[in-house]
């Protein structure tokens, strides 16, 4: 990865990693002022503000560290929503004991009215709630930006017979139809151009995309994405666990399927 590409990575990783905290400690505060399980009987709002949030704090941070293993040596890639859902219910037990111990420390009275078993349940609904929060707030942050439309001059020109023919260039707007294409996302009935230029939406199918450009033009590293030989032909391109970044497009997911065609092509 090139200084000006990990200087964009890590200037999009700052902003994230705050809302998640935000996010994070915003419902360790709610969950404070609620008194869930019947914590409002025991313990005053005070301690439980400094109970809930403490407790998401250090829970969330275990929870990190559980996916980037998990992350690491098993998927090889970003960890999908059921795998984040699976750890945070894995991860009841050690947070029952993350709890039990802040209990002990702040609140004693409380712990003969609650079961290691009780905490265990309370814990691992509190991780799956916050495993989806976490999520929302990643996929909000992470969508894709709007793309400017150029329009087109009041009298279009013909479009030469190679791209007439083309029936994924032919549905382009205009500015973009001669333009090096990168990569190919599906996006439900709608198909993202990923093109040197910017990017544009077209009615097509993955594999209608991939059909019309052939199959010696790239690879696909994923069951949503393709990705150019010629956006990894010149090394540009870096492969992480987030997925494989492009200097000239966006950061796609690679599938495992798709590491091995990477690595049996030797592109990346």
């Amino acid at each position: 990865m090139t200084d000006a590409t990990a200087s964009r990575t890590n200037g999009a990783a700052a902003p994230l990693r705050s809302r998640l905290f935000i996010a994070i400690l915003a419902l360790g505060i709610l969950l404070g002022v609620l008194g869930p399980f019947g914590s409002y009987l025991g313990m005053g709002l005070p301690v439980r503000l400094l109970h809930y949030t403490a407790s998401m704090i250090t829970i969330s941070a275990l929870a990190v560290i559980a996916n980037g293993l998990v992350a690491r040596f098993v998927f090889r890639g970003p960890v999908p929503l059921w795998g984040a859902l699976a750890i945070a219910v894995v991860l009841g037990p050690p947070a029952a004991l993350i709890v039990s111990g802040f209990l002990q420390l702040w609140a004693p009275q409380v712990l003969p009215h609650v079961t290691f078993a009780d905490l265990c349940v309370q814990a691992a609904l509190i991780n799956v709630v916050a495993s989806l929060l976490v999520h929302a707030v990643r996929n909000w942050m992470t969508a894709p930006a709007p793309v400017a439309v150029v329009l087109p001059a009041l009298r279009e020109p013909e479009p030469s017979p190679a791209i007439a023919d083309d029936p994924l260039r032919a549905k382009l707007p205009l500015p973009l139809r001669s333009a090096t294409i990168v990569a190919l996302s599906a996006e439900d009935h709608y198909l993202r151009v990923h093109t040197a230029r910017g990017e544009a939406l077209v009615l097509m199918s993955l594999a209608a995309g991939m059909a019309a450009l052939g199959s010696e033009a790239g690879i696909q590293v994923h069951r949503s994405h393709w990705i150019a030989h010629a956006a990894l032909a010149d090394g540009s391109a870096r492969l992480g666990r987030a997925g494989i970044v492009l200097a000239r497009g966006p950061t796609l997911p690679v599938s495992r399927a798709g590491r091995r065609r990477l690595a049996d092509g030797k592109l990346v």
